[in-house]
C-alpha cells in the first residue's frame, strides 16, 4: 500500500435527513424515528408525503388539516393525537393529517360533506330549527359503526293486562307486555330498561307519532339500519345512565366521547373555522372525558382478541 494512500483522508460521510420533517435520520432510513413510528401500515409513501405536507418548520410540529392546530406526536390517548384521514372514504389516496377526534367525527363522511355537515349543524342549533339533510349525500355512509341490534327483549309480566296502552307511545300494546310493537322492539334488554324507557318517552313527539333525535330535531329511522338517522341511544354525559337520550346514527358518531355541551362547543368553533379561516381556539374544550374513552375501547378490543384466541383453542 502507497505511503499516499495510508495519509488520504475520507470524505465524510453526508448528513441524512427525515423525508417529512427534515430532523436527523439514522444511516440507511428515510425517515427519523418519530415519523417511522407513523409509517408502519398500508399506503406509506401517501402517509409520509401527508406528514411532510403537515409539517410546520417554524413551529417544529405537525398540523392538523381541519383545525390548523399542532398535534400532539407522543399521548395516544390525547384527542388531538395524530392520525390519517381519508378525505373521500373508501379510496386509496387522498390522506390527509388530523386529530384523532376530528378523525373519528368525520367518520365516513367525505372533506365536503364534513364541513357542510358541521356548518349545518352550527345553523340548526342557532336557529334553533331541524337539521337539513340535503347539505350532505352520505354516500359513503353505512352503519358500520352500530353495534349490532339484538333481539327484542322477552316481557313476561303476567300481571299485565293482554291489551292497554304503551308506556311510551300510547299505542295497543304487545300481548302481556307494557309496550306496543315498535317500542317493544327498540327497548333493550332487562339491564338499564328504565332508562332507555325514560330516554324513548322524552324523544316521542305525539304530533309526528315519531321519536326525534335531540340533536338533530328530525324523525328517526325505525328499521333501516343503513339509514344516517337510524335510531340510536346516545349518553348526552358519557358514562352516565341519567342521561340517556334517541339520536340518529350519524350524530350519534359524531359526538363519540363529547359531553352535550362539549359537542355543540366544537361544531360552533369549527363552523366558524371553516366559514372564517380564523384560527381554530384548542381552548375551547376540554375534552372531559375522551381518555377515558379510549382506555375503554382498547381494553374492549383487547378482551375481544382474548376471547376470540381462547375459542380458537
Amino acid at each position: 500500500m502507497s505511503p499516499a494512500h495510508k495519509t488520504r483522508q475520507r470524505t465524510p460521510a453526508k448528513p441524512l435527513f427525515c423525508f417529512c420533517c427534515c430532523a436527523p435520520a439514522p444511516r440507511r432510513s428515510e425517515y427519523c424515528p418519530r415519523c417511522k413510528r407513523f409509517l408502519k401500515q398500508d399506503e406509506k409513501r401517501i402517509k409520509a408525503l401527508a406528514l411532510k405536507d403537515a409539517w410546520d418548520p417554524i413551529a417544529k410540529g405537525f398540523r392538523c388539516y381541519y383545525t390548523g392546530v399542532l398535534l400532539d406526536t407522543q399521548d395516544s390517548t390525547s384527542p388531538w393525537f395524530l392520525t390519517f384521514d381519508h378525505r373521500i372514504p373508501r379510496s386509496k389516496g387522498n390522506i390527509v393529517v388530523c386529530a384523532a377526534w376530528v378523525n373519528i367525527m368525520k367518520n365516513r363522511l367525505t372533506d365536503e360533506e364534513f364541513r357542510a355537515v358541521i356548518i349545518e349543524f352550527a345553523r340548526s342549533k342557532e336557529t334553533k330549527e331541524p337539521f337539513n339533510m340535503a347539505v350532505a349525500e352520505f354516500k359513503y355512509w353505512n352503519g358500520w359503526k352500530l353495534e349490532k341490534i339484538g333481539k327484542p327483549a322477552k316481557l313476561t309480566d303476567r300481571n299485565l293486562p293482554e291489551f292497554g296502552s304503551c308506556r311510551i307511545c300510547s299505542a295497543k300494546t304487545y300481548p302481556f307486555s307494557p309496550y306496543c310493537p315498535i317500542c317493544r322492539n327498540i327497548i333493550r334488554g332487562p339491564n338499564n330498561r328504565r332508562e332507555h324507557e325514560a330516554a324513548m318517552v322524552n324523544a316521542w313527539d305525539p304530533r309526528k307519532k315519531a321519536f326525534i333525535c335531540y340533536l338533530t330535531g328530525l324523525k328517526l329511522e325505525l328499521e333501516d339500519i343503513s339509514d344516517p338517522l337510524f335510531r340510536t341511544f346516545d349518553h348526552g354525559t358519557p358514562g352516565r345512565l341519567e342521561t340517556l337520550k334517541m339520536a340518529a346514527a350519524f350524530a350519534n358518531v359524531m359526538k363519540t366521547a363529547l359531553s352535550e355541551e362539549e359537542f355543540w362547543l366544537v361544531v360552533k368553533e369549527l363552523a366558524h373555522h371553516f366559514q372564517t379561516g380564523e384560527a381554530f381556539s384548542k381552548d375551547v374544550v376540554g375534552f372531559a372525558y375522551w381518555k377515558g374513552w379510549v382506555i375503554a375501547q382498547r381494553n374492549a378490543m383487547r378482551a375481544k382478541k382474548l376471547a376470540a384466541k381462547a375459542g380458537r383453542r
